[in-house]
């Protein structure tokens, strides 16, 4: 009798240790699902949190973009044609008048040209230096070009009464100077006036008349 009671109380101890057993590993089956759902969880927010920040990133412009727009519309203001870019003139410097001529001379013969008088004294005569040279080729092969000293005549403006000019020509020749058939003579000076003809050597051989 005793002995089937122990028996009994060892099947029900050994019961109670496998339920008690079972119920454990149930439970750390339990808990190991739950720490496994949790990862997973935690998984799945950080990445939703990854997914967050890309979009986020995605969609706010770099600032390597930005700077490459700006640069390209700099670039759309560099190159306006340069046709529509009007230059500024610099300045000039104002061109001096030219003096009005006080007399001017017409030549009657080939050999002679016109002359504008714009200074106050001219020399006439086969010198180089004079103002208006006797030098031309066709001058030269005339008959009277001997005749012709190396300074002829002179041309020059005084200032007279009442603040006017008075034009006078002067005699330097050794064959004579004439104007209106009249002789000047060496060293002597007349008045010149409007039209009148000045001849070389002879009064026969007129040059060119004086326009005021």
């Amino acid at each position: 009798m005793s002995r089937e009671t122990d028996v009994e109380c060892q099947q029900s101890h050994g019961s109670a240790s496998s339920q008690s057993h079972g119920s454990s590993t149930s439970s750390q089956s339990q808990g190991g699902f739950l720490q496994s759902h949790g990862l997973s969880s935690q998984t799945q927010d950080s990445s939703q949190s990854q997914g967050t920040s890309s979009s986020s990133t995605s969609t706010v412009p770099s600032s390597s973009q930005s700077s490459h727009s700006s640069s390209g519309t700099l670039s759309s203001l560099d190159t306006v044609s340069t046709q529509e870019l009007y230059s500024i003139p610099e300045d000039q410097e104002p061109e001096e008048p030219v003096p009005a001529p006080w007399a001017r001379l017409w030549a009657l013969q080939d050999g002679f040209s016109n002359l504008e008088c714009v200074n106050d004294n001219y020399w006439f005569g086969r010198d180089k230096s004079c103002e208006y040279c006797f030098d031309e080729p066709l001058l030269k092969r005339t008959d009277k070009y001997r005749t012709y000293s190396k300074k002829h005549f002179r041309i020059f403006r005084e200032m007279g009464p009442k603040n006017s000019y008075i034009a006078y020509i002067e005699d330097h020749s050794g064959n004579g100077t004439f104007v209106n058939r009249e002789l000047v003579g060496k060293g002597r000076r007349l008045p010149l006036n409007n039209n009148s003809e000045i001849a070389l050597s002879v009064w026969s051989n007129k040059v060119v008349p004086v326009v005021r």
